[in-house]
Order: C-alpha cells, then structure tokens, then sequence
C-alpha cells in the first residue's frame, strides 16, 4: 500500500515532515491537503482565510475535520493524526506558530504531519529546521511524494491524466469523468467546464457548498464584489492557477448557476440521468482491489437513488 510504502521510514516518528517550495505559498500549497488525507489523516488545520469566505462559512474539498488551532487548544482530547499546513509568513508574521501543535505531538502516542513551504522551515523559537529535529522524520517534498502516489495509481491501472495539477484530488475527479464518459480530460480548466453537468463527480460537493444557501431552495449565484473573489482564492490555494484562470473558471461556474438554479444544487443532482449512469458504472469497479477503486465506488454511489 502507498501509506506503508510512504511512511515506513516515518511511522515512528513524532513529526512527519514534508515540504511544497512555492514560488508564493500563499497560493496552491493547499494542493498537498488530498496526499496526506489518501495516507489517513483525517484531521488538518491551516490558515482559517484558506477555507472560509469573508469570516464566514468555510467551504472543504474532502471530508475531513478542520480545526482552529490557537495555543494548541482546539486538538481533539484523543489526539489523532493531525495534518497542518502553513509557511514561513504564517509562522514568523503572524500569532499563528504550530509549535504548540510540535510540542503536543512530541509527547502523544500519534503522528503530527507537517507540509510547509520550505525545507528550512523553522518553528517559532526553534534552535534549528524542523526537518533537523529530533523528533521528526523527513517524507521529502511534495514531488516525491506526488511521484510515489503517480506509480501506486499506475499500479492499480489508473493514471493522473491532468497536465497542469499535482492536486490528487482533482486528478480523481478527471479519472472518474473518464471511467463514466469514457473521454479524456488532460487540464484543471476542461475539468471544471464539465462539472456542472457531472454532479457524481466529488468535487461537484464542494461547489455546491459554495453556492448553496441554507435558507433558500437551490443554489444562487455568487456576488461580483465579494463572493466571485474569495471563490478565486480558495481555487488558487489548491490549484496552481493563476489569476486570471481562475477568475475565467470561476466566471463559467458562476454563470452556470444564473442559467439554471439546480446546477450544484445536491438534492436535484440526485434525480439526474448522470448521477444515475454513475451509480451503475461504479458497479464494474472491484472495490477491494485497492484503496483508489475503494475510493471511487464510494463517491460514485454517494447519491441515495
């Protein structure tokens, strides 16, 4: 399995160290987020501004718990493994240090997974780099691990058909739209030209989280002003886009909702012909001939129909 494989040098360890360098880790350093949640962490935290809209609702890509984490409090008492993703500025310009995190997983039977922007990441008050600790035990950067999840999905007969990503999410999501309608997509952008007309694929959940509202019926479109921009960003933090391709796939999307108020709208997903053409293709999938097959029968029949 690719978490043995990954982790057999680390699983030890207090600290599991990896590293993204970004040219500006402001953006796409989230696209690590799936890596580590494929390798069973199911517990992150990372700047509150990544995941939320306007100090308001915050929207995820895959089911996992996100925690504020402020002087270590909000850790769950079990101590789980537990993801934190942040950079040099989050650490040494802001109040938000993980070394509470650091010093409450050098003394818990769990793993603490850290994924920075640099290999030289240095904890506040730390007397060297994380990597240099200890208590830690270096993955590698990203590439490495991105390239050692590549050969598992070769070797469970799937491939990551994206050109543009090293989001393995998003390289699911175009492995589904292939496996369903039996044609390629090679870039993030044709990707999301046919989510809304694909409601079984995952990443349809996390758009309808962005432009669902709890007290209205359907979706609504997101505001010029305010909405479309933090829908931009948080693209941006998991994508390796740049502006001025995601204001266009976020333009589409939000378009795609004026012309119909189902579109992302979950409960009509359900009753449409693509969710059930889904539902019926997964059932030629092994589910337990790996954990990506696993993973894609689920999403596939998530839809109670």
């Amino acid at each position: 399995m690719i978490r043995d494989r990954l982790l057999s040098e680390v699983k030890d360890a207090d600290i599991a160290y990896m590293y993204d360098p970004r040219e500006n880790s402001r953006w796409g350093l989230l696209r690590g987020i799936p890596a580590l949640y494929y390798l069973g962490v199911n517990d992150f935290t990372y700047p509150t501004s990544w995941c939320q809209f306007n100090r308001g609702d915050r929207h995820f890509e895959l089911d996992y718990e996100y925690h504020v984490v402020s002087n270590g409090l909000d850790i769950p008492d079990s101590n789980p493994e537990f993801g934190v993703v942040t950079n040099d500025h989050y650490e040494h310009e802001t109040p938000y240090t993980i070394k509470y995190l650091i010093n409450r997983y050098t003394v818990a039977d769990a793993t603490l997974f850290v994924l920075t922007d640099s290999k030289r990441f240095e904890p506040q008050d730390a007397k060297r780099p994380l990597y240099q600790d200890p208590c830690a035990e270096l993955i590698g950067s990203y590439n490495t691990v991105y390239d050692a999840f590549e050969r598992a999905y070769n070797e469970a007969g799937w491939q990551l058909p994206l050109t543009d990503t090293k989001n393995l999410f998003l390289q699911d999501n175009a492995n589904l739209f292939e496996f369903v309608e039996g044609r390629t997509v090679t870039t993030t952008t044709e990707l999301f030209s046919k989510l809304p007309e694909n409601p079984y694929l995952p990443l349809y959940d996390a758009m309808s989280s962005v432009f669902s509202r709890p007290d209205e019926l359907g979706t609504v479109p997101l505001d010029g002003d305010n909405g479309k921009p933090e829908l931009v960003r948080w693209l941006r933090r998991r994508i390796e886009w740049d502006r001025d391709t995601a204001r266009g796939v976020v333009t589409n999307l939000n378009q795609a909702v004026i012309d119909d108020g189902s579109r992302f709208d979950k409960a009509a997903a359900r009753r449409t012909p693509a969710v059930r053409d889904a539902y019926l293709e997964a059932k030629k999938l092994d589910s337990n001939d790996s954990p990506i097959n696993n993973r894609y029968t689920t999403w596939l029949q998530r839809y109670n129909l």
